[in-house]
């Protein structure tokens, strides 16, 4: 019987870490993310329901859904400007501290800002199409950059967030301005290209 050498064990037992890890870094968001939207929607129907029916005497359907709707919409007003926002963002300051949590918290966070707030730092500002050797794969650009060489003229340089397997998982590519293709689409549109698996992409897109 053949038994793995002692120097194999260590790099065995950091795959398998690494690849838990990951695993984590997939699951908890979405999961956290589905369940927050289903407990919000339970609690919310079990308030409006009951109170829409006294005042139009018959159940009215779907009331839940878009008094749910109306919350969120009224949340992201309210709580992005002035001492509420403050407020927020203190809070956000006591997540950040408690481990995992913190982690999970602001990874969901940065990539739900990336769609939603143009001007942010985290923010996918274009739909893009990115050249890789062998390929040329859809992207979100998020940033730029000169790069500076000794002895060499300076290059620009884009940063491009390139989803994987889904929107939560993916590679940050540095790419010349030239191997990048910015196009027409709006992140919105991106989007769905990405999670149709491309069958939403429009007949014609234009290079810009």
């Amino acid at each position: 019987m053949t038994t793995d050498p002692p120097a194999s064990r260590p790099r065995l037992r950091h795959g398998v870490r690494n690849t838990f890890i990951a695993g984590l870094v997939v699951v908890i968001p979405i999961v956290l993310t589905v369940k927050a939207l289903w407990w919000l929607f339970t609690y919310v129907d079990g308030l409006a329901r009951p109170l829409v029916e006294g005042i139009a005497g018959r159940p009215v359907p779907g009331v839940g859904f878009v008094t749910t709707l109306v919350i969120v919409f009224l949340a992201g007003l309210v709580f992005s400007w002035g001492p509420l926002q403050r407020l927020l963002e203190g809070v956000e300051g006591l997540l950040d501290a408690v481990p995992l949590v913190g982690t999970v918290y602001g990874t969901t966070k940065k990539v739900l800002a990336g769609f939603g707030k143009p001007g942010s730092e985290s923010a996918f500002k274009r739909f893009v199409l990115a050249r890789l050797p062998g390929r040329t794969t859809p992207g979100f650009l998020t940033g730029a950059f000169t790069l500076s060489r000794p002895g060499q003229p300076d290059r620009q340089m884009y940063m491009v967030y390139v989803p994987t397997n889904h929107l939560y998982v993916g590679d940050v590519v540095v790419l010349p301005v030239e191997d990048v293709i910015e196009t027409s689409l709006t992140v919105e549109e991106g989007v769905s290209l990405i999670l149709s698996a491309g069958s939403a992409v429009p007949p014609t897109v234009t290079a810009r």
